[in-house]
């Protein structure tokens, strides 16, 4: 399967903290794509549990 991607424009201060946690963690983040990737599917999951 072929995955099909969309970008998506973030402000200035979200970037920096993101590239912040991605230098100076220890959580294993290589690139803003993959900590932007685990933190919807987070997201989404909370959300959809909250619906139950």
């Amino acid at each position: 399967m072929v995955s099909k991607y969309t970008n998506i424009g973030l402000p200035d201060e979200l970037i920096k903290a993101i590239d912040d946690i991605i230098k100076n963690s220890k959580l294993g983040y290589k690139s803003r794509g993959e900590f932007v990737k685990e933190a919807v599917r987070v997201s989404l999951m909370k959300i959809r549990e909250h619906k139950k």
